[in-house]
């Protein structure tokens, strides 16, 4: 650890035994548990903001989160002299959640439901309201679908085509009717009678739900399994969710970078979506997570018809050519070309799903 990172550890009221690397961060294993330390690069309204979000769920008794350590002059944000600046959160022992596992994807639902039921009537400020509301997804969707049509655009003006280009112009069609659909149904749906509801509510979302982010805890002996002997700091990079297929019935829910005022609904599509696409879209995962969500914390119709028209918008396939099109690259890399192809290869089932969906608003 470079000796900018010690000045401010020591600003923090830590005794520190053991020092790991992880990406981009130091797991710091102290008298007061297990920490993760590591540059901060957003502004302070924002760390103040999410300190917010976790404190409101800390004093309502969720107390498995990333919640911010504070200095020993009662900040959550520590400098070095050459104005660095560096955080110190929570953190936990154990391994990423398993998407391919049922009984995990069961449980993490089921946590983001409870996370959602506690998440309403957060104490902010007027100016972090201001700042801190989710982007218009009508905006959102209209602004994607212009993306779509001038990636169309340039694909076909090219002279030589390569293999993504083709695929591209194979699947367009169906995928750019998707999000025009989307587009309308949402315009017709309660959508900014629920936007304002949530505002209203001061309801928060997390923003970035996924399995990264959920950590199937373990005991700190398992966990350690693959690094140093005490007092060694092991320069090899490790995960702070790594490690074992053994998993406990607790997890902890962290990184909360990109949590917002707005629809709680918008996170469960998320991951929804990425369950989905990594199991074929199989719809016994779909309706397990929607069932594990929904007895915890109920979803109403209008919520359920917004998920729906999330999950109808093609948001991967856009994704996919968008980044495409601004990099502009002569060579694209097979594995761009592999994620459009499983992208097309999906949708028929992906339909099957939304049909089985549909059925139900």
């Amino acid at each position: 650890m470079e000796e900018k990172c010690h000045e401010a550890l020591k600003k923090y009221p830590l005794k520190v035994y053991n020092i790991y690397r992880a990406r981009g961060a130091y797991l710091l294993e102290t008298d007061c548990g297990l920490k993760l330390f590591k540059c901060y690069e957003g502004s302070r309204n924002r760390a103040m903001f999410e300190h917010t979000v976790k404190e409101h769920l800390y004093m309502h008794g969720f107390h498995n989160i990333d919640l911010y350590v504070k200095t020993i002059d009662d900040d959550i944000i520590a400098e070095d002299q050459s104005g660095c600046r560096y955080i110190v959160k929570n953190w936990f022992w154990g391994e990423e959640c398993n998407l391919k596992e049922l009984s995990q994807v069961e449980m993490a639902s089921a946590n983001l439901a409870k996370i959602h039921s506690i998440l309403n009537g957060v104490d902010f400020t007027a100016e972090q309201i201001e700042h801190n509301i989710e982007s218009n997804l009508q905006e959102t969707f209209e602004k994607r679908n212009r993306e779509l049509k001038r990636v169309r655009g340039y694909i076909r003006d090219k002279r030589q085509k390569n293999e993504f280009d083709l695929l591209f112009l194979n699947y367009y069609e169906e995928f750019y009717a998707q999000g025009i659909e989307a587009a309308k149904k949402l315009a017709d749906s309660s959508y900014r009678e629920l936007m304002d509801e949530a505002v209203k509510n001061r309801s928060v979302s997390h923003g970035n739900y996924n399995y990264h982010n959920i950590i199937m805890l373990k005991s700190k002996g398992e966990a350690l399994s693959k690094a140093s002997p005490s007092g060694w700091m092991n320069n090899q990079s490790i995960s702070a969710a790594d490690i074992s297929p053994e998993w406990s019935k607790s997890m902890a829910t962290t990184n909360f970078e990109k949590a917002r005022i707005g629809l709680q609904i918008a996170d469960l599509y998320q991951f929804i979506r990425k369950v989905m696409e990594k199991n074929d879209w199989d719809i016994l995962y779909g309706n397990n997570i929607i069932e594990s969500y929904d007895r915890i914390r109920p979803i109403s119709k209008g919520e359920l018809r917004i998920l729906y028209i999330l999950l109808l918008y093609p948001e991967k396939f856009w994704k996919i050519t968008n980044f495409y099109f601004n990099g502009k690259k002569v060579w694209v890399s097979d594995r761009n070309i592999n994620k459009l192809s499983s992208v097309g290869e999906q949708n028929s089932k992906r339909i099957v799903f939304l049909r089985k969906l549909e059925s139900i608003l």
